[in-house]
């Protein structure tokens, strides 16, 4: 776990410090509302770095009447999350066998957390977008973790 925390908190990294011009907007405002997208790119990192395919889990949930949604990834009883903080008390980087915060939510595995399974439009925007992070993550010298 120790060794999926450290690779989570690179990229997470690394894409904070990626130039927004090089994002879509879905990313420009991360972590606000860059889950989705930000939980693919990550999904497909691990994925290249041996960890093995992760669940793209969809969360739903209501506060005060509002309803919001939320993503993240899992892999058996393991939860990697990298923009909970968008949530008010929330930590930037969640990497744990058991989260009462992510049980609150009404969840569904949507499919693979990778970009790859989408369209090809969506393929070609977020592998530009990842070829952004992960030219970032090389220029931070944190482009293997292990």
């Amino acid at each position: 776990m120790d060794e999926l925390a450290k690779a989570a908190g690179a990229f997470r990294a690394a894409l904070e410090n990626t130039p927004r011009a090089a994002l879509p907007v879905t990313l420009q405002e991360f972590p606000n509302g860059a889950c989705g997208d930000a939980t693919l790119l990550l999904g497909t990192y691990l994925k290249t770095l041996g960890f093995g395919t992760f669940d793209y889990v969809l969360g739903r949930g209501e506060d005060n009447g509002e309803t919001y949604s939320h993503a993240w990834l899992r892999q058996g009883n393991i939860i990697i999350d990298i923009t909970a903080d968008q949530f008010p008390g929330q930590e930037p980087l969640i990497v744990t066998g058991a989260s009462p915060w992510h049980d609150g939510f009404e969840a569904e595995v949507q499919h693979e957390a990778d970009f790859h399974v989408y369209d090809a439009h969506t393929v070609a925007m977020l592998g530009a977008a990842y070829a952004a992070v992960m030219a970032t993550l090389e220029a931070m010298g944190a482009a293997d973790p292990a």
